[in-house]
């Protein structure tokens, strides 16, 4: 159980940070690398100021003590006024501090307020080691501290000590080398990790233009690392397989085409030189049909085609469509919102429109055609009068040969492959098709299409 909860609330955690850390890998990455830095740098100098620090002014602080029962001893041996102006000249030159000798008595010692690192290692080894009564004061200012001794004849001896001579250095220098070093660390990381995140972002654009229908030359990673070349390997492998398959599609569905509409048109000659009858016009129909069929397939198989995706104005190609479909008196309105220029096939796109607004100006009497251009794509809606499709069977539409119209009546339907090719060509570019309710009373049907 409880091995149950550690694991809930790790994927808590990973769940709240997943969430609010940047989305790129790189930013990711970063914070990978900088964080732990920083942990590192901050408990490195941390260790080393708490325990090196605390050792090394414990010892500087012992030699001092040491220093001071040396001074106390040449007083001691040589009283006289010559040899007390040669310790103070001494004490100045070779122990880095300053000496007096005065009379009186030593005021009793209280810790202060604030006491430092250095007073209290000094306070340490002075009741540790020197055995006399004492006054310590770090509050003097100037980095130094103030020790007051009492001295066996009643004299009281006062040393002014250095900071310096307490410390083992500044912190400034150690904090600036730890820093500048963290900075160079810190730009050879990004650098490294640059580098090797460019072959990945060169790997999503070659994806996202694939998805979206368009050519993506051959690229080879030389450098970086294998997994980087592994996936772009794949990723040039799965193009060859993609534009082999579609090619196969298309020969095949052509071939197939060009076997049929030979013994078609034979058949149609046939026909035509017999006497008319009920049974001949019965042939001469599902001949017809057979040919729309056929006719169906080329059309399904050039929805891919080997067109080329070049910047077109989509304003023209709804224009022409609405211009096409006011040939035949249909009442047809067109408007678009934001820049039309985007990277399509235009006939392929044509196609793809048209199909829509035949199959709405064949079940209405009126549609409309919207263009909106928004961030990332571009949003075609075709509405309709029409008695639109229940919502259970708008995905049924989209399969080939599919009509709600079950009867083989031309003038009611196609061959049922309108949307299909619609949305064929839709996918192709990377966009979709989707069908909704319509305001005009009918069938809404909303193309998307990736800029």
């Amino acid at each position: 159980m409880s091995v149950t909860r550690a694991r809930e609330w790790f994927e808590r955690i990973a769940g709240w940070a997943d969430r609010h850390s940047p989305q790129t890998l790189f930013a990711r990455a970063l914070i990978i690398i900088i964080v732990p830095m920083l942990l590192l740098q901050a408990l490195s100098a941390w260790w080393f100021y708490s325990q090196r620090g605390d050792n090394v002014t414990n010892r500087l602080a012992l030699l001092l003590v040491r220093d001071l029962r040396a001074l106390i001893a040449l007083r001691a041996d040589f009283p006289d006024a010559a040899h007390q102006a040669w310790i103070v000249e001494r004490a100045r030159e070779d122990l880095f501090m300053t000496i007096r000798f005065r009379q009186g008595i030593v005021p009793a010692f209280r810790s202060p307020a604030y006491f430092d690192i250095v007073a209290r290692e000094v306070q340490g080894a002075l009741d540790a080691d020197l055995k006399r009564p004492y006054f310590l004061d770090n509050s003097l200012g100037g980095d130094q501290l103030l020790i007051e001794i009492q001295l066996s004849d009643g004299d009281v001896m006062e040393a002014w000590v250095p900071y310096l001579r307490l410390t083992f250095g500044s912190s400034i220098a150690y904090v600036l080398a730890q820093v500048g070093l963290a900075l160079v660390l810190f730009g050879l990381a990004i650098w490294f990790m640059r580098r090797e995140l460019v072959p990945i972002e060169h790997l999503g654009v070659a994806a996202d233009a694939l998805g979206k229908g368009r050519d993506v030359p051959d690229f080879a990673f030389a450098g970086g690392t294998r997994e980087v070349r592994n996936a772009a390997t794949a990723f040039q492998t799965m193009r060859i397989r993609l534009q082999r398959s579609i090619q196969q599609r298309t020969e095949m569905l052509a071939g197939v085409s060009h076997d049929l509409r030979t013994p078609l048109t034979r058949m149609k000659l046939s026909l035509a030189m017999l006497p008319e009858s009920p049974d001949i016009k019965e042939l001469d129909n599902d001949v017809a049909d057979m040919q729309r069929m056929i006719e169906g397939y080329l059309a399904f198989a050039r929805g891919e085609g080997d067109e080329e995706p070049t910047p077109s104005d989509l304003s023209d190609i709804l224009e022409d469509v609405a211009a096409g479909a006011r040939r035949d008196n249909a009442d047809i309105a067109v408007s678009w919102q934001g820049d039309m220029n985007v990277e399509i096939r235009p006939i392929a796109i044509k196609r793809c429109i048209t199909n829509l607004v035949s199959n709405a100006l064949r079940h209405g009497t009126r549609a409309e055609i919207r263009a909106v251009r928004g961030k990332t794509s571009v949003e075609i809606t075709v509405d309709d009068d029409g008695p639109g499709i229940p919502p259970e069977r708008r995905e049924d539409v989209f399969r080939p040969f599919v009509r709600l119209d079950e009867s083989r009546n031309v003038d009611t339907g196609g061959s049922g492959l309108g949307l299909t090719i619609a949305r064929d060509i839709a996918r192709s570019h990377g966009g979709d098709i989707s069908l909704d309710s319509s305001p005009l009373g009918g069938l809404r049907v909303v193309v998307r299409l990736p800029v």
